[in-house]
């Protein structure tokens, strides 16, 4: 009876937490393009899954890193399973995202996480031109997720610690993503909301400066038709943003130049898997806004599109996957994990 007490208190508090969130979205000045803020890089899809399927997504589970994503997606299947992803951009750019779930307090199942990007090397100059040496400049978000459900939801929170370094410039925050899906009980239908980066900066890079979170508010659906081989994936990302919505901001253009259609298209992600079979799943993404804003005179491209795949060989998952940006370029994503339980001979 008191085990029972304790379950129901701490759904309340999950509950409670993650109506706070919500409230904070809309009570709270969020309405600047998402591209102003700082930490923008926690956004980045630096895991394969999340890459393949157009970097946004918070209904696709099974997946140790997902959490990272929603955190509402930390389950059962992906217990003790440690999992690494490299990510390459164009111009030398690089991240790393490490993660590892597993069962603790509470009875709920925990990850931890961490993602780190590193820009390379830069020259630095004084106000006259003269040079000062070279300077390295990187980012990383440390991360702790937690997750619990009943028969028909999931809900979790993560919280994270930003750091931004550049040059001798610093700053830190401390931020939390709220999660909760529901799983139909009869269909495979998944349908999320998800709170992201809801917190406060611990420090800024200049005094007296503010910084303004990478908040975002998304809604998400997954479904598999029963007996199909395939699995549909419909993200809505930055719903608490009135404005036009522009992945790389410029000042010059107006949202004139956006037509009604096309601003709701750009929060709009859709993601499909191939389940070839028990060992390989292929993966397909589109992200209009990304299309869009990397869209020349020449023409998109690929651009906004993605791909990849999953295949399990013995004991490891192997994956990749693929991002357009541009006619000439995009992202790779390299990913490996294993499941330690499977390691056991005892």
């Amino acid at each position: 009876m008191e085990r029972s007490v304790r379950n129901e208190v701490r759904k309340i508090y999950f509950s409670a937490a993650f109506c706070f969130g919500i409230i904070v979205f809309c009570t709270s000045d969020l309405l600047a393009q998402t591209g102003n803020a700082a930490f923008n890089f926690i956004d980045n899809p630096s895991q394969a899954k999340l890459a393949a399927l157009g970097g946004v997504n918070i209904t696709a589970g099974k997946d140790p890193l997902m959490f990272l994503s929603n955190p509402a997606l930390l389950d059962s299947t992906v217990l003790q399973t440690p999992s690494f992803h490299y990510l390459n951009f164009p111009g030398g750019i690089q991240a790393a995202t490490v993660g590892y779930t597993f069962e603790g307090p509470f009875r709920g199942i925990w990850g931890i996480g961490l993602q780190y990007m590193d820009y390379g090397r830069f020259e630095g100059f004084d106000p006259i031109g003269m040079p000062t040496g070279e300077f390295g400049a990187n980012e990383f978000a440390l991360v702790l997720g937690y997750s619990e459900g009943t028969e028909v939801f999931r809900y979790g929170g993560n919280v994270k610690l930003l750091g931004s370094v550049l040059e001798s410039y610093q700053a830190y925050a401390v931020v939390f993503d709220f999660g909760v899906n529901y799983h139909h009980p009869e269909l495979d239908l998944i349908l999320g909301i998800n709170a992201r980066n809801v917190g406060f900066g611990l420090s800024t890079y200049l005094e007296n400066q503010s910084l303004q979170m990478p908040s975002d508010l998304r809604l998400g659906g997954s479904f598999k038709p029963e007996y199909a081989p395939f699995r549909f994936h419909l993200s809505l990302r930055n719903l608490q943003n009135r404005e036009v919505d522009f992945f790389i901001p410029n000042p010059s253009r107006g949202a004139l130049e956006v037509g009604m259609a096309d601003k709701l298209f750009r929060r709009a992600v859709f993601g499909v898997e191939i389940l070839a079979s028990e060992q390989l799943i292929l993966r397909l993404g589109y992200n209009h806004l990304i299309r869009k804003e990397f869209e020349t005179a020449a023409g998109a491209g690929a651009a906004g599109f993605s791909g990849g795949f999953a295949f399990r060989v013995k004991k490891f998952e192997l994956s990749y996957a693929r991002m357009f940006y541009n006619i000439p370029g995009g992202s790779n994503v390299f990913g490996i994990s294993t499941a330690i339980n499977e390691w056991r001979t005892f």
